[in-house]
């Protein structure tokens, strides 16, 4: 799951390096703002993409999760599944703890926070047991973008894991 979440995160950067010149290719234009936004598995990629590239200004994870171990974790635990090799491989857990968003400098108010400056609206339903607020809610309450940053979060009471209309507005 996590190779997935970073191999779109990653996908979305060549992208952006490349799309400039299919779109554009007598430069008739130029691109200066990119975002991203997606659901679920995506959203969980739309926070690693948020926090490793630059070009991205404005992100929208909906029903995602910024911190897999604490996902990862509680999943586990209501599973019985040991969070340990072969389940939990350890060089995962180290690949983890120096890429995952949350492991990153993200309550900073300097230039070491990699959402200094962004547009971060997230969207999650209450009830969702997928995806479930709690394993969220410290890393985005803890969220610093800044003062030319804006982040706004809405917890949707009585939804699950879904986009819904309300969401959607």
């Amino acid at each position: 799951m996590y190779t997935i979440q970073t191999g779109s995160a990653q996908a979305v950067s060549f992208l952006i390096g490349h799309l400039s010149s299919f779109l554009y290719p007598s430069g008739e234009r130029t691109i200066v703002e990119w975002g991203i936004a997606g659901m679920s598995l995506g959203g969980h990629s739309t926070w690693i993409a948020l926090s490793r590239e630059p070009r991205l200004s404005l992100g929208i994870p909906i029903v995602r999760c910024p911190d897999y171990t604490k996902l990862i974790s509680q999943r586990a635990a209501s599973s019985g599944i040991p969070l340990s090799p072969p389940y939990f491989p350890t060089s995962l857990k180290t690949f983890i703890k120096t890429h995952d968003p949350a492991q990153l400098a993200y309550r900073a108010k300097d230039t070491s926070s990699p959402f200094l400056g962004k547009k971060v609206l997230v969207l999650s339903g209450k009830e969702d047991r997928t995806v479930p607020w709690v394993a969220s809610a410290e890393f985005v309450e803890g969220l610093e973008v800044g003062e030319g940053g804006v982040k706004r979060v809405v917890v949707v009471e009585g939804v699950g894991h879904e986009y819904t209309s309300g969401m959607q507005k």
